[in-house]
C-alpha cells in the first residue's frame, strides 16, 4: 500500500449525505470513496479551474454557523487590542 497523506477539505452537506450513502451501499470507507473519486478526476483531462468558479464553490461554507456575529466581535476586539500596543489606535 502507498504512503497515506492527510488531507482536510469541506464539503457540502449534500455531498456528506451522498457520500455516506453511497458508502454504505458499496460496503467500503467514505475514504475509500473520496479516494477513488480523486483517482477518477485525475485520470480525466485535469482542468484548471478559474477563480470565479472557486468562489462559487464556497459560498456557503459557513452558512449553518450561527455564531458568526459573535465571532467577528470577538476578532475585532483582538484587532483594537493590537493596534493600541502597536500604538496606533486612540484610547
Amino acid at each position: 500500500m502507498n504512503k497515506m497523506v492527510r488531507k482536510q477539505f469541506f464539503i457540502t452537506a449534500e455531498q456528506n449525505k451522498r457520500l455516506k450513502e453511497h458508502a454504505v451501499a458499496a460496503g467500503v470507507s467514505e475514504a475509500e470513496l473520496v479516494r477513488a473519486g480523486i483517482d477518477l478526476r485525475l485520470a480525466g483531462k485535469l482542468e484548471k479551474p478559474d477563480r470565479q468558479t472557486g468562489l462559487r464553490n464556497l459560498s456557503g461554507a459557513w452558512a449553518e454557523r450561527d455564531d458568526l456575529d459573535d465571532l467577528l466581535r470577538k476578532n475585532r476586539r483582538g484587532w483594537k487590542r493590537r493596534l493600541k500596543r502597536l500604538g496606533l489606535a486612540g484610547d
